[in-house]
């Protein structure tokens, strides 16, 4: 595989099969750089494969990573890493009562601020601080 041909892909998995899709990555030897990370397997995938590796077994989508500083972010714990938040980011309180639970910040001064999450459909306002929070990222298609 060319460099120009490469391009570094967030493969979403779906839950309790990501060592499968990466058995499948290394037993076709069409990828580079495989690492299991929070759910996703993470490669240096040929272009031109892409499309197939989406069509494996337990592989629920493809994602394009611009570069390897975002890939080495997606498994760095959320203290190691340093988010700036501006309202009208996508993101998900980690500490929720029930489950993680993914709304839009509403307003952000740098250490707290209020998220509007969905509740019964309707946008709740709820008071966050930085520990609490983590960004959720978009994918390519959608920023």
């Amino acid at each position: 595989m060319e460099d120009a041909d490469v391009k570094v892909v967030a493969i979403e998995a779906v839950p309790g099969h990501e060592n499968r899709v990466m058995r499948y990555l290394q037993q076709l030897h069409t990828a580079r750089m495989t690492e299991l990370v929070k759910g996703y397997v993470v490669c240096e995938l040929d272009r031109t494969k892409i499309e197939a590796v989406s069509k494996f077994p337990g592989v629920r989508r493809v994602m394009p990573i611009e570069d390897l500083c975002d890939a080495g972010a997606l498994g760095a714990p959320p203290s190691a890493r340093e988010e700036t938040f501006v309202p009208g980011d996508l993101v998900r309180i980690a500490h929720w009562p029930s489950a993680p639970v993914i709304g839009f910040l509403r307003e952000w001064d740098g250490e707290q601020g209020v998220v509007d999450v969905a509740l019964f459909g309707r946008a709740i306002p709820v008071l966050v601080t930085r520990p609490a929070i983590e960004p959720v990222p978009l994918p390519e298609q959608w920023a």
